[in-house]
């Protein structure tokens, strides 16, 4: 066969038809090799949409796609996993009542919940050496606490931030001393007055005293009531009710008050204005108290322009997710140095000044959840803001 040329045909044949099956081999494992190729830099890309057909393919390529998409599938699902516990992990830090902040050895900001981002009065933070300097900037106008630990993840340093206003809790403790304060004082000044009182109207009662006497007895009485009423006055501090909450409309009850103080404004030449974002606010909280305190705040900003030509009153109110009450006076202004004096019981920049309005003023809002300062006067203008939720409940 090989003489006659047959074993070389037919060893030809033969090699030719290997060779062909070696290449169609190649490619089929090329085609796979591509295919997983394809699937490992889509899980590399943390992509999970990837799907690979079962249909219309050999028996290999099936198996193959079928285990893929399998192993697909609980990459995504395991992907699911994760972004729900990142997601609550998240949630549960929003509802920390305390700033948290990590950041990592680089200085880069992993985590910052809304109540951090609040507290430093910024919208977004990166690194840790904006943070340094938020701190810094607000160290003077909040009184924060700070606690710092650190921990390793992964042979990472994570270093994180607690940060808590105490500025509330510093008020809180400050109020209940100047009740305790006013409790004792005003129980200890009514017990000592009120037998002055009654004796002097029982020797006015008698017959035969001088006429010196009886002025001088009168004097007594006339003084002695005039402090059982000062007196009186304190106990609104240490017996302020709490409030009697029910939805009402703060804009209905401003534009009330409008009304009511109206003659006055005219009387004393001041112009008063009144605006409201929006139109129709409604708030929870007790319509009385509240009442009070708007109504203490247009009296002492008509007081502070008494004498001027172009005094002016404006009330500006604006909700957000809390409802802001602003009212402003173009009047004289407060030192820098009182503005935080004023909400102090018995102080008073009056003359005849009693000091308990704006102290009773501030524990009123402080038991509706809100707050109640001065903000920094510019341009001859003095700024009471008011700060309060839509709800008590929040």
């Amino acid at each position: 066969m090989i003489l006659s040329h047959t074993g070389i045909i037919i060893g030809s044949v033969f090699i030719f038809c290997s060779l062909f099956q070696i290449k169609l081999l190649t490619q089929k494992l090329n085609t796979f090799n591509r295919k997983i190729q394809f699937f490992l830099d889509s899980v590399q890309d943390k992509e999970n949409m990837l799907y690979f057909s079962e249909k219309h393919v050999d028996k290999d390529q099936e198996m193959l796609h079928r285990s893929l998409n399998r192993i697909n599938d609980l990459l995504a699902k395991a992907k699911s996993d994760i972004q729900k516990q990142e997601y609550f992990y998240r949630s549960l830090l929003e509802e920390v009542p305390n700033g948290i902040l990590a950041w990592d050895s680089s200085g880069k900001i992993l985590v910052a919940n809304s109540t951090a981002l609040s507290l430093l009065e910024c919208d977004q933070l990166t690194y840790y050496y904006q943070l340094e300097q938020l701190l810094q900037k607000n160290e003077s106008r909040q009184k924060l606490t700070i606690s710092k630990s650190s921990m390793t993840m992964k042979g990472e340093k994570i270093t994180l931030l607690s940060i808590k206003d105490i500025s509330d809790e510093l008020s809180d403790k400050e109020n209940e001393s100047w009740n305790k304060l006013t409790h004792v004082l005003t129980h200890e000044i009514m017990n000592t007055i009120t037998p002055i009182v009654s004796l002097s109207q029982t020797l006015l009662n008698y017959q035969n005293i001088g006429e010196k006497a009886t002025r001088g007895l009168r004097i007594i009485q006339s003084q002695s009531e005039r402090l059982m009423e000062f007196t009186e006055s304190f106990r609104h501090l240490s017996y302020l009710p709490h409030p009697n909450r029910k939805t009402f409309s703060l804009s209905t009850l401003l534009c009330n008050l409008k009304e009511l103080m109206q003659t006055d404004f005219k009387a004393n030449n001041i112009n008063f204005s009144l605006s409201c974002t929006p139109a129709s606010i409604n708030i929870e909280g007790d319509e009385n108290q509240l009442s009070q305190v708007i109504l203490n705040l247009l009296k002492n900003a008509m007081q502070a322009l008494d004498g001027m030509q172009n005094g002016a009153i404006h009330i500006r109110v604006q909700q957000t997710n809390r409802i802001t009450i602003n009212v402003i006076d173009n009047g004289p202004g407060i030192l820098p140095e009182l503005q935080e004096k004023v909400f102090i019981p018995f102080f008073s920049t009056k003359a005849e000044g009693m000091g308990i309005g704006l102290s009773l003023c501030r524990q009123i809002i402080r038991l509706h959840k809100g707050h109640l300062l001065i903000e920094e006067c510019s341009s001859g203008k003095t700024v009471f803001t008011i700060d309060l939720p839509t709800t008590l409940t929040q």
